[in-house]
């Protein structure tokens, strides 16, 4: 039987144990899923060492570890070497490799509903793994702005000059609440929603913009986001199953994914 986790801090909440294990037994696969809390860097060295061992087979990792895996995983995909942020593992007898599939749910998100970014001006909320993706792909799909707002000052400057050598369209700054935006959309990628304890205070610097779109890409989103002014609101479960899908198959080595219903999906996370 093949294994896989979901690892992070906290886990309790995820729902990939759900989605995986419906469709692993969908498709009449022999594996399980399961979620594993990991308290602290030096637990999740340990817990990648043992994981041959263990008989795992692949993982997915959620907030706090996107980043912090860098130094333990050798193999890298080429959006991880951009991003510095890793949410699935493939693990076989030969080496382990991290993958970062945030892009791919992000890109599908957009997608599914609509959303174009082309010459767009966007404010993006936070500065960590999820927030670098998002950065990334806002800058290779040409959005012609990006304002960073962010409780942490220095990873916000390090995304601008990681990705200023590849930004020659879009403008990449800090969030300046001084300024007047107009047209701007909201993307978040902080635990807001994710983490009850989670600080709220950045969102007062942003009551007053009216928003084209604000995209939550937590599945499991906070009430707050509906208290601002915006057109159209977009929470993260299709992210979320994107990010399922891409891991299926990079673990398979296949289109496995294309055997399944994403509606049907949908409706056990709805």
């Amino acid at each position: 039987m093949k294994t896989f986790n979901v690892i992070g801090k906290p886990v309790s909440q995820s729902k990939s144990p759900k989605i995986f294990n419906f469709i692993f037994k969908y498709l009449k696969i022999n594996a399980i899923y399961k979620s594993k809390e990991i308290s602290n860097i030096n637990d999740l060295k340990i817990f990648i060492d043992n994981c041959k061992d263990a008989g795992i087979n692949g993982l997915n990792i959620t907030m706090p570890y996107k980043q912090k895996l860098l130094s333990i995983i050798d193999n890298k995909d080429e959006i991880v070497q951009l991003t510095k942020s890793i949410n699935c593992i493939k693990i076989n007898k030969n080496n382990i490799t991290g993958h970062n599939n945030d892009y791919y749910g992000f890109k599908q998100l957009l997608s599914i509903n609509n959303v174009h970014i082309n010459k767009t001006n966007n404010i993006v909320l936070g500065s960590g793994g999820s927030a670098r993706t998002v950065i990334l792909y806002l800058i290779q799909n040409n959005a012609k702005n990006i304002k960073i707002l962010s409780r942490n000052k220095q990873t916000s400057l390090e995304i601008i000059k990681d990705f200023k050598s590849f930004s020659c369209k879009t403008t990449i700054s800090l969030f300046c609440n001084q300024t007047i935006y107009q047209d701007y959309n909201l993307i978040n990628c902080t635990p807001i929603g994710l983490k009850k304890e989670t600080e709220k205070n950045i969102l007062s610097q942003i009551e007053r913009i009216h928003f084209n779109v604000i995209i939550d890409i937590n599945y499991i989103y906070d009430s707050d986001f509906l208290d601002l002014s915006y057109k159209k609101i977009i929470t993260g479960e299709d992210m979320f199953i994107f990010q399922a899908f891409k891991s299926l198959d990079i673990w398979f080595e296949s289109k496995i994914s294309d055997k399944l219903d994403y509606k049907k999906i949908k409706e056990l996370i709805c």
